[in-house]
């Protein structure tokens, strides 16, 4: 029966304790400060100031200095524009949609046609033992077939004395080759024309000089190379 005893008093000092126990979570979820708390949180600035003032505290004005009273401020009189001065506001101009001309599709430039495809080059005229012009006709740097040489007196195609048509020599060069007369001087106008009577292809006023002045005259022109170019 003892040990029965002993059981029960043991079951009720743990219930007490237990209630103890829950009673002091209770103090200290009410109030954290509370001296069953061995970890109180800290306490906030401006709890700590209010609490170390005295209970009568009664805040005093620092500033001891005397108010002075200030001017009243008094309003002008609004000035009212006379009737001549009121601004006017003139009315807005509507806008109008302008019409853009319709895009103009470039036009590719026009070639400039050259008055002659041909350019004569008098490469050079120096004395010789017979009186002739010759030459070459090239274009693009390469020989040309078909191609007639006029021999004339003038720059009309009817003072035409000779007509030749280019001929492919040995190197494969188009030449055509004139003997003239070795007696007295000539003018000798020259150009090219793809078909005898045809427009000149190069500028009919072109013209060689001919003379018969001995070998030692540096002026003695007997034999004059004459190139057409295109």
């Amino acid at each position: 029966m003892q040990t029965d005893e002993t059981f029960q008093i043991a079951t009720l000092v743990i219930v007490v304790l237990i209630v103890l126990v829950c009673m002091s979570y209770l103090l200290i979820f009410a109030n954290p400060q509370v001296a069953l708390n061995p970890l109180k949180p800290p306490i906030p600035t401006s709890t700590l100031i209010i609490a170390a003032l005295p209970p009568t505290w009664t805040p005093t004005p620092t500033d001891t200095t005397t108010p002075t009273a200030t001017h009243t401020f008094t309003a002008m009189p609004t000035m009212t524009p006379s009737p001549t001065s009121t601004p006017t506001i003139a009315p807005s101009a509507t806008p109008r949609l302008t019409r853009l001309p319709a895009p103009v599709a470039p036009v590719a430039p026009t070639p400039i046609t050259l008055p002659y495809s041909y350019r004569p080059v008098l490469q050079s005229c120096t004395h010789s033992g017979s009186a002739s012009i010759q030459g070459n006709v090239t274009k693009g740097g390469g020989p040309v077939d078909g191609i007639h040489v006029e021999l004339a007196t003038g720059s009309d195609p009817s003072t035409v004395a000779y007509d030749q048509i280019v001929r492919r020599d040995g190197n494969g060069n188009t030449t055509y080759y004139y003997g003239v007369p070795a007696s007295g001087s000539y003018q000798w106008h020259l150009w090219v024309t793809d078909t005898p009577g045809n427009p000149p292809l190069s500028d009919p006023n072109f013209q060689v000089s001919m003379n018969n002045l001995p070998a030692d005259d540096p002026n003695s022109c007997w034999l004059a190379v004459v190139n057409f170019i295109q």
